[in-house]
């Protein structure tokens, strides 16, 4: 039985065995086989940080599937982009997968455990932010945010953790945002939807704890320049061209908000987004027991830090009443 009042996901994970292939660091990645390499599966890696995360894992040395929508279409460029990184030590596969289809995500993700073998670490990183004030949202506008941000990380939990169970081991890195812990106005559905995943995130931990299955969050914390900023703005535009009369009359009401929202999704220029994505590859390489529940990389890491820390407080109160502790050991 456990002390139950020590109890926490981070001690039950820390009591596993090392994953051999996520002990090594990220140079001895590099020197090793590539039948030894850890195997790493990206979504999202047409722009941003999934493209840099996709980039770094490959010239570190890991064996890279990178996923993403419409290869054949207008991520064709960047499909091919990628691909041509191959070759002198680097190994990506592209793959397609539109993570909101789990049609499409189970496909992508058994083609790829056929191609390289095994999957050691997902970095779930494809998401979306469709911005504005809730009361303008439709509900599908709000919730297409949850659909991409929770919904897809869901169907990639799904199919990637039985092929992690049945090889006992494997890490998933969940990105986050630090809106997944403080709301921006006129951001509500993007916010609600990294609260919710950060959920569904850290229940999957406790859960597949005893497999040898780790799991870690990752919150930015600053306006990086990425796509990510002129895509909202696009999906503003489109949602602006769908409303009907009585909803344009309110956008006079909520004028200054609009223009406040559109001055903070201007990218700071003095961000580097190799930050997000080194930090997620150092994560990745640190052996299993010894990563962080949650990592937050930014300008603003010191305020988000703190609430991290009562959250985590939380949980390990909440835990020390609740019997699943006892099914958290390794089998």
């Amino acid at each position: 039985m456990h002390d139950r009042s020590t109890i926490s996901r981070r001690t039950v994970l820390l009591g596993g065995a090392a994953l051999a292939t996520l002990a090594a660091t990220r140079a001895g990645w590099a020197q090793a086989e590539p039948s030894e390499r850890p195997v790493v599966l990206i979504t999202g890696t047409s722009s941003g940080f999934g493209r840099l995360m996709a980039e770094g894992f490959a010239r570190k040395g890991a064996h890279v599937i990178a996923t993403m929508r419409d290869v054949d279409g207008r991520n064709a460029s960047a499909a091919e982009e990628l691909w041509a990184l191959s070759g002198d030590g680097a190994a990506i596969d592209v793959v397609e997968i539109d993570v909101l289809s789990e049609e499409a995500v189970n496909a992508g993700v058994a083609g790829a455990i056929e191609n390289a073998g095994r999957i050691d670490v997902l970095v779930s990183n494809a998401g979306i932010v469709v911005p504005g004030p809730v009361e303008l949202q439709t509900p599908r506008d709000f919730a297409s945010n949850i659909e991409t941000n929770m919904g897809g990380a869901l169907r990639m939990f799904r199919a990637v953790v039985p092929h992690m169970r049945e090889q006992r081991g494997g890490a998933i890195i969940q990105m986050s945002s630090a809106l997944g812990r403080a709301i921006d106005p006129m951001l509500g559905g993007y916010c609600a939807s990294k609260l919710a995943v950060e959920a569904a995130a850290d229940a999957l931990a406790y859960e597949v704890a005893a497999f040898d299955i780790e799991v870690s969050i990752v919150q930015p914390a600053g306006a990086y320049p990425t796509e990510l900023q002129a895509n909202a703005i696009r999906y503003w535009e489109e949602m602006l061209d769908r409303l009907d009369a009585s909803e344009r009359a309110k956008l006079d009401i909520y004028a200054p908000h609009v223009e406040a929202m559109l001055d903070g999704l201007a990218p700071d220029g003095d961000l580097d987004p190799r930050e997000v994505s080194d930090a997620v590859i150092e994560l990745a390489s640190m052996p299993f027991g010894t990563r962080p529940g949650r990592l937050v990389v930014g300008p603003y890491k010191d305020g988000i830090d703190p609430v991290n820390a009562a959250h985590d407080q939380l949980q390990n109160d909440m835990m020390e009443h609740n019997p699943i502790v006892d099914l958290l050991t390794l089998k």
